[in-house]
């Protein structure tokens, strides 16, 4: 079983916020895979869609906790489920990175990020593979940094976005399909 956990904060209020970009990528990965509708699962705090990538089951997963919070929920899913760390993936927003970039990686620190932060203090380990999507733009540096993650995107981040969910999409069907090493290779 293959196990994609989105990051973000749940409710409509945070919808199409920057920080919510990870939600975003798991629910166009789940319209364009078919997968079934996302259902909260109240065991695992989290909201969750099934499907197939090929023969191998896969979960999308949007933890329900808010970002600060996010270890909690992925923590219980990784106990129930076990997935391999080359079977999990974890898709979240990057300020350092312009937006629409990607980036790939294997372990890492928290650059700050406090759902990243969650998920390390809960793991245990910085060590499981990540999909940073870049959000920073030419306000980025104007703004609170609260305040920029929370924001809307602009006008032009949302016709640019269709591009770079189905680029999101793209990486994270590499790393399944040939490894962290190939998608890295492909997509940063």
């Amino acid at each position: 079983m293959k196990l994609i956990l989105g990051l973000g904060n749940p409710g409509e209020k945070y919808s199409l916020t920057r920080h919510n970009i990870g939600f975003m990528v798991c629910k166009y990965f789940q319209k364009k895979q078919g997968f079934s509708e996302f259902k909260l699962d109240k065991k695992f705090r989290a909201m969750l869609s099934e499907g197939k990538i090929g023969e191998e089951k896969v979960l999308l997963a949007l933890p329900q906790t808010f970002m600060n919070l996010s270890g909690e929920s992925a923590r219980s899913l990784l106990d129930y489920f076990h997935p391999k760390m080359e079977d999990f993936i974890v898709v979240y927003d990057d300020v350092d990175l312009p937006f629409g970039a990607l980036r790939l990686r294997d372990a890492g620190g928290s650059a700050g990020h406090n759902g990243i932060k969650s998920l390390i203090q809960h793991f245990g380990t910085q060590g499981f593979p990540r999909l940073r999507l870049g959000i920073r733009n030419e306000f980025a540096e104007l703004a609170a940094l609260e305040e920029f993650v929370l924001g809307k995107f602009t006008a032009e981040e949302r016709r640019q976005l269709p591009g770079v969910l189905e680029n999101s999409q793209a990486a994270i069907l590499e790393f399944f399909k040939n490894g962290i090493e190939s998608s890295m290779n492909k997509f940063n």
